[in-house]
């Protein structure tokens, strides 16, 4: 055995291999404690901080602990893992805060170390096996038990930290649970008020119960303070278990690994909290009060509270009123049969409307044949040629939105100057739309940051291999600083585009700045379109090396930018499509970028839901972590009082797999009464994320060896073109099909116009429309092509069964 003394230089130095060992091996940098893949030289601040704050913090931190806890002679282990914990979250709080200086306040900042928690949990088995292993008991008496004078004032103690919880609501809580349903036990001042109580009961009583366990006084000082923010840290992971619970009477089980999932994130996240929040009970505990104190030992913890909760209300009153859950101000516009500026209404009923105050589904197809693809396949065109023809069949399928993907490569060859021959193309294609009765929204495409493919003679690290290139940034624009461009069980995760997303998030060399420019440009030239629904900033923008720091915090940074841009150049205002991170299409779940672009009128939040699609479970070949059901209510949840689109989805493969999936998508689009935008129109054989498949995999399929059209799988087009209200006047509150065809469609309307326009497919003969009540009079039909489209008018609650 050692000698105390010796303990934390051991316990230190065996973390500190674990770092070396892990950054050396880890190939992405991911599952390093430290991780930077590539040229480890620091240029950047963000890059220097890991380096200069936040391995020094945790190994001095480790070597603390293992002093204060190292000598305990019962509860050794769990203290010194809980301990090294702490000072590892600690320490990436500090390095975060030093890297993006001054753009956030601490309470993001806090909330951002949840993704280190379960990294900081497994490397702190390390220096706590050997302090259990190798430290030498002290000679002294057991420890004490609950008489210890530490342990008298945990109630007050407990009550002191609720309390802060419960005032400083508006500028801590609040980072916290944001997409918790209202009922939900939780910390959020948006909360139910049972359910806001009920989240100060389970910090309380879990607070109380874990300082129990770990503030003892007797052991000094420094061990009181350590062990009241332990206590917190343990309090929160038990509130994100009660939550997860709860959730699971809210969704119910779901998928197999849906439960387990969602309390991973939830402890997580209540970890971090605890971090936030626990500070304050190691000070109440560990501050000596004079004996001549007649208010007993909670007066620290009183004064501690009210010093904080003075700063609450100062940011309650900064804060308050700053988010807008109304409708936004409606345009003038064109209610018939043309396009009509949209707007979004925010609030209890979130949806997208035109002019007239009608809601307006948005449902659609992606185009990707102006997207500057890498050329991998020699023979192989990378995209199929957009024509006329092409909007017109998409008119006869009903869809009456494109999600048209542009390439900034193609945009901004080179800095600063923009192709107008692509512009025009652009021009081309949303004049083409809007003559065919549809809406475009400008998508800006990139898969796997840029269509630059690996280098060769690039030797990929074990556990990653070459990669095609893709699309999306300019070779300009491209930061990776010798990073390999290797792909790690995908195009979205390599260590070359992972550097170059988090130097475009610090904006690093004013890179991001150039793309911000380029959609003010865009802004300008589209900014009078009644036709362009909206603008996409960037398609599933990549997490970069220090999420959620760059996949929240940072793009939602970006966002903000980016609408200020587009706000002041264009002429009336658009949509504005925010998307998750590319983990969402990933996982089918992230959180929603953070930023003052949330407060906006018109967001829209627009992830892209790949359930059992394209996810890495199914990758994996695991059972779905989230399914097409749960996706929707994840998506509502996260969106909160803010429209949904979905952005893409689809992409399920072979025609076995499809059928099923594809209809139960459709029923929960109606369930939700939201719209989105199906992967993809057409897709060329070149395409690299067509693979060497010897069809082109789109709703339009190819042969690859003769280059000829295929027939469209007639589920997936029925399913796609299905019946639907293309606007119902104020808002939908039902919309199911039948077995037959039909469609029931039940909504509220007061005021404004009360054209309701629905779309009915492939039907020969004039339908039978059947309306119940008074309130939809004036039902007519006509014939387009490919339908018939039927109009009415539909005043106060009103229904409308088409058989």
């Amino acid at each position: 055995m050692l000698a105390s003394r010796r303990l934390p230089f051991l316990t230190t130095g065996v973390l500190a291999v674990a770092a070396v060992l892990s950054a050396l091996l880890d190939p992405v940098g991911f599952f390093a404690l430290y991780g930077l893949p590539g040229d480890l030289a620091p240029r950047t601040r963000w890059q220097l901080a890991p380096l200069a704050v936040y391995l020094p913090l945790a190994l001095a931190g480790t070597a603390w602990v293992t002093h204060v806890f190292g000598r305990l002679p019962r509860r050794r282990f769990a203290t010194v893992w809980s301990g090294t914990v702490l000072v590892v979250l600690a320490a990436k709080f500090a390095t975060v805060a030093v890297a993006t200086f001054p753009m956030f306040g601490p309470a993001d900042l806090a909330w951002s170390t949840s993704y280190t928690v379960p990294k900081a949990a497994l490397y702190a088995l390390l220096p706590a096996l050997t302090a259990q292993l190798l430290g030498r008991p002290p000679q002294g008496p057991e420890e004490p038990g609950e008489a210890d004078p530490g342990t008298r004032n945990v109630w007050k103690v407990a009550g002191t930290v609720t309390l802060l919880a419960a005032v400083s609501g508006p500028w801590i809580s609040s980072h916290w649970s944001r997409d918790l349903p209202g009922w939900v036990p939780s910390l959020s001042p948006d909360a139910a008020p049972p359910a806001f109580a009920a989240g100060l009961g389970v910090l309380f009583l879990a607070l109380a119960r874990t300082l129990r366990t770990s503030a003892r006084r007797s052991h000094g000082v420094a061990a009181t303070f350590l062990g009241g923010w332990i206590a917190a840290l343990w309090a929160g992971a038990a509130l994100g278990a009660v939550q997860a619970v709860a959730l699971v009477f809210e969704d119910g089980f779901g998928s197999l690994l849906q439960i387990p999932v969602s309390l991973y994130v939830r402890v997580c996240e209540g970890v971090s909290l605890g971090l936030m929040l626990g500070w304050t009970a190691g000070l109440a505990l560990s501050v000596p009060v004079p004996r001549a104190v007649r208010v007993g030992r909670a007066l620290p913890g009183t004064l501690a509270v009210a010093l904080t909760g003075v700063v609450a209300v100062a940011a309650v009153v900064v804060t308050s009123g700053s988010r807008n859950s109304g409708a936004s101000a409606m345009s003038s516009g064109n209610a018939g049969d043309g396009l009509s500026p949209l707007r979004a209404v925010r609030g209890d009923h979130p949806r997208i409307v035109d002019a007239a105050g009608r809601q307006v589904l948005l449902r659609g197809v992606n185009v990707n044949q102006l997207v500057d693809f890498y050329a991998g396949r020699p023979g192989f065109p990378v995209t199929r040629p957009l024509g006329e023809d092409d909007f017109r069949q998409m008119a006869e399928l009903g869809f009456d939105v494109v999600r048209l993907g542009v390439s900034w490569s193609a945009i901004e060859p080179s800095p600063g100057r923009y192709d107008p021959s692509y512009l025009g193309r652009i021009d081309q294609a949303v004049a083409w739309a809007r003559a065919n009765g549809m809406y475009t929204v400008l998508d800006m495409h990139q898969d796997g940051w840029s269509n630059e493919p690996t280098p060769r003679g690039t030797s990929c690290p074990a556990g990653t291999s070459r990669m095609d290139g893709y699309d999306g940034a300019p070779a300009w624009a491209t930061r990776a600083d010798g990073a390999p461009r290797c792909q790690f069980t995908g195009r979205d995760i390599s260590p070359a585009g992972d550097r170059a997303f988090t130097n475009f998030y610090y904006d690093r060399d004013g890179v991001q700045s150039r793309l911000v420019d380029a959609w003010g440009m865009l802004a300008a030239r589209y900014g009078d379109d009644p036709s362009i629904a909206g603008f996409d900033p960037l398609n599933e923008p990549g997490f970069g090396e220090q999420a959620p720091v760059t996949s929240t915090l940072l793009l939602g940074r970006f966002y903000d930018r980016v609408l200020k841009r587009i706000r002041s150049a264009e002429a009336r205002p658009h949509l504005f499509f925010a998307e998750p991170s590319i983990f969402w299409s990933g996982t089918g779940f992230d959180p929603m970028p953070r930023g003052s672009y949330e407060d906006d009128p018109d967001l829209v939040f627009a992830p892209h839901l790949y359930a059992e699609s394209i996810t890495m479970d199914a990758s994996l070949g695991l059972p779905p972590i989230t399914t097409v059901e749960h996706g929707f209510t994840l998506a509502s949840r996260i969106a909160r009082d803010v429209p949904v689109w979905s952005g893409e989805w689809g992409y399920w493969g072979s025609e076995r797999t499809i059928h099923d999936k594809v209809r139960r998508y459709a029923a929960q689009e109606d369930r939700h009464r939201v719209g989105g935008a199906f992967w993809v129109w057409k897709q060329a054989c070149g395409d690299p994320q067509n693979g060497p498949e010897p069809v082109g995999n789109a709703l339009n399929k190819v042969d690859c060896a003769t280059g000829k059209d295929l027939p469209r799988d007639a589920v997936t087009v029925a399913t796609l073109s299905r019946a639907y209200p293309r606007a119902a006047p104020g808002r939908l509150t039902k919309l199911t099909h039948t077995s037959t065809g039909g469609i029931h469609l039940e909504g509220t309307a007061s005021g404004g116009d009360c054209t309701l326009d629905i779309w009915l497919p492939g039907l020969a003969a004039r339908p039978v429309l059947v309306s119940r009540g008074k309130n939809v009079e004036g039902v007519s039909g006509r014939r387009v092509p490919g339908a018939w489209r039927v109009k009415a008018c539909a005043t106060g609650r009103y229904s409308l069964d088409i058989d």
